[in-house]
């Protein structure tokens, strides 16, 4: 085969994709510059609103929030550990009642340890939360207070019914916790009481 056959070849294979590479740029659109119209048009810096007093409101706003948002999470905390903490003294109410009853294993009273131990450590957590509740408590009523002062009353009613709502809450989560383990601390006298007898009869 001559070398003008073999190059009319490699011509005839090459041109189909020469001619659609062709295409593919003859349909790109160029950029234009946007028209008047199309530009973002910018309000002016209103230099009246920058006042101390508006400033003020704006921190004052901002300050309700963020006590609100505090004072919301916090006693989420409390009411979720609170829960956990009384489910962990009905476990340990129900162990201990047993043991009143028969005669347990050593693994029954490693439960009642480690359950215990468990029980302490929330104990100290909502301990904790409590106290970080009465700094929260103050740091909204501050809030509150600011909000009034600068005739805010809409935004300062708002924040005290949810500073009411939540520490009503939160002392309905401590009573129920109390009044368990009163009752906890009670078969737990039971038992050390028990323990004793069959010792002061020998």
């Amino acid at each position: 085969m001559s070398m003008r056959q073999i190059l009319g070849k490699l011509l005839k294979n090459i041109s189909p994709a020469m001619y659609t590479s062709s295409m593919l740029f003859a349909y790109c659109n160029s950029f234009e510059k946007p028209s008047a119209d199309k530009k973002l048009q910018f309000e002016p810096l209103d230099l009246k609103k920058l006042t101390h007093e508006y400033m003020i409101k704006q921190s004052i706003l901002n300050a309700v929030n963020s006590a609100t948002q505090t004072l919301t999470v916090t006693y989420m905390a409390i009411a979720d550990l609170s829960i956990e903490y009384r489910k962990l003294l009905n476990e340990l109410i129900s162990l201990l009642e047993e043991t009143l009853t028969y005669n347990v294993s050593d693994e029954h009273w490693d439960l009642i340890v480690e359950l215990r131990n468990e029980m302490q450590h929330k104990k100290e957590k909502l301990l904790k939360l409590s106290d970080s509740m009465e700094y929260v408590y103050t740091m909204a009523t501050a809030a509150s207070q600011l909000s009034y002062l600068y005739e805010m009353e809409n935004l300062c009613n708002t924040l005290l019914q949810r500073i009411d709502d939540a520490m009503c809450k939160m002392k309905a989560e401590i009573d129920s916790n109390k009044q368990l383990e009163h009752t906890y601390w009670y078969i737990q006298g039971q038992c050390i009481k028990g323990s004793k007898e069959p010792t002061e009869k020998q």
